[in-house]
């Protein structure tokens, strides 16, 4: 009979020591973009901005406002804004839906993240390397 509690309790999200909702134990600071790695000093490249920035590209080329890929991806203004500016992170699924509002596929969109990634690397080494001189 206790093992069917629990179990019950577990379904539900729920403690079987106090049959509770669980609370959070740790918390967890999301940095700065534009702060520095701890490690290493060097700037990091976070996917989050680049994907924005790609997004927001891509929608200015088309002439086309927020408002209207909001409307057309069926995502919220806020937080497409959000995107844009690298403070939220995009699931596969969102992506696909701006993507599609913005009639690109998604394989365009996330080479161009790639490209940007790759040249934002190689702009970091080179400054790290002109670092040593």
């Amino acid at each position: 009979m206790e093992s069917t509690m629990n179990q019950k309790l577990v379904s539900q999200n729920l403690t079987p020591q106090t049959g509770l909702a669980p609370t959070l134990t740790h918390t967890f600071k999301i940095s700065d973009p534009a702060a520095q790695s701890a490690n290493s000093g060097k700037k990091m490249i976070l996917m989050r901005q680049v994907i924005g920035e790609e997004l927001r590209r891509r929608r200015t080329e088309q002439s086309r406002t927020l408002r209207d890929v909001s409307r057309d991806a069926q995502v919220s203004l806020g937080y497409l804004s959000e995107l844009e500016r690298g403070q939220k992170e995009a699931s596969s699924e969102l992506l696909a839906a701006v993507c599609g509002a913005l009639d690109t596929p998604l394989s365009t969109l996330l080479l161009g993240v790639s490209q940007e990634v790759a040249r934002r690397e190689i702009m970091i080494a080179r400054r790290n390397e002109f670092a040593k001189i």
